[in-house]
């Protein structure tokens, strides 16, 4: 098992204690996505499923797919029981079992940084994602907190989210077209459309 993988597996049973986050910025991030009725939405990394409740709150009628590649976070994702129309995974994105273009939007809340190789990940979701699919990378920390934050632990001291800028023209080379960004002090977001 991988340094990192082993790190949340560990970190999962604090999660929920540690991730003190204002509810509107979820709801920020939320709003973003542009959920319709009959949509299915991938949260990848979702760790213990903390953006779920609030993809719930839209009251659309909606399958939302949650995977992550620890199990420990899965196992506290399923604790919580959450509806039928939320399904849950252990699945790593650099490689999953969904089939082309099976999604209509796909969200990395607080997990971009944690790809381990970008490359294959980001070709992995431009091939989930339908035409004319949102994705969108967000942290509602914003980046540079994140990156102060990583850089004092040692599992994840290299995964840092860039500039704004510099992570728009990497995620465009995969055929994303962006859409708009939000870069703030605590709060970060880029939206991509395939």
């Amino acid at each position: 098992m991988n340094e990192k993988r082993l790190f949340f597996d560990k970190m999962a049973e604090k999660w929920d204690k540690s991730e003190k986050i204002n509810s509107e910025k979820y709801r920020k991030i939320v709003l973003e996505l542009k959920i319709e009725d009959g949509f299915r939405i991938l949260d990848v990394g979702t760790g213990t499923g903390v953006l779920i409740p609030y993809l719930l709150e839209t009251k659309k009628d909606i399958e939302i797919y949650g995977i992550d590649y620890s199990e420990g976070m899965m196992k506290k994702f399923r604790e919580k029981n959450f509806p039928k129309n939320v399904k849950g995974f252990v699945m790593d994105i650099h490689n999953t079992e969904f089939e082309d273009e099976f999604f209509d939007r796909i969200i990395a809340n607080s997990s971009y940084p944690h790809f381990e190789n970008k490359e294959k990940a980001l070709f992995e979701i431009y091939r989930i994602l339908k035409k004319e699919g949102i994705f969108v990378i967000s942290h509602p920390h914003g980046r540079k907190f994140v990156n102060k934050l990583h850089k004092k632990i040692c599992q994840v001291s290299k995964d840092i989210i860039p500039p704004t800028k510099k992570l728009k023209c990497f995620v465009e080379k995969f055929g994303f077209r962006y859409i708009k960004g939000i870069d703030e002090e605590d709060f970060f977001l880029l939206v991509f459309k395939k």
